[in-house]
């Protein structure tokens, strides 16, 4: 048996089992919603105030940005999940984004679309991330959609991403990378 094979897989199974996320993600997201019902914002000018506040964090997600307006973007009681990390409260979300921050010489979202069903905002964004620590400090450029919910005030208090961070992130990380790309071909046979 050869084991070389097995490497990617077990890779990949050990650095699942370090992760900090949730361990039943359906579960926690489920009741994020239950407990977090939004209010509906419709097409009046505070929907478009909280819009342009996500707009304005993500558009340079920087570390001056992020203490300038996290704040004001998201609720006290805020669950925020990026399919990275899952933080609650905006202690939390805040020591996150910043640390995102820090941790890249780029972080910036720009809206492509948005749309409304009662209490979810669905916003399709393009990103741009660049570190030196990934793709050889090349922009690498990912595409997702934020499920986001407000209160009363226009701040966020449920931000769910979807996007796919093996094709966005991971897949450029020296060791996970290559046992993704690995993966994926058996998969795609390529």
């Amino acid at each position: 048996m050869k084991i070389f094979p097995l490497l990617p897989f077990i890779a990949m199974f050990s650095l699942s089992a370090c992760s900090s996320g949730p361990s039943d993600f359906r579960a926690d997201y489920a009741e994020a919603l239950s407990s977090r019902p939004g209010v509906p914002l419709g097409g009046n000018a505070s929907a478009q105030r909280a819009v342009q506040r996500f707009a304005a964090l993500y558009g340079d997600l920087s570390e001056e940005n992020v203490k300038a307006l996290v704040r004001e973007t998201y609720a006290a009681e805020a669950w925020f999940n990026d399919t990275v990390a899952t933080e609650v409260g905006i202690e939390a979300v805040e020591k996150y984004l910043l640390k995102t921050a820090r941790g890249a010489e780029k972080v910036a979202a720009r809206l492509e679309d948005v749309a409304v069903s009662g209490p979810d905002v669905y916003a399709r964004w393009t990103m741009e991330i660049r570190t030196q620590n990934l793709a050889g400090g090349k922009p690498i450029i990912t595409e997702g959609v934020s499920q986001l919910r407000f209160d009363e005030e226009g701040r966020i208090i449920l931000h769910q991403d979807f996007w796919n961070p093996a094709a966005g992130i991971y897949q450029h990380l020296p060791l996970l990378g290559p046992a993704i790309r690995f993966v994926n071909g058996l998969i795609v046979g390529k």
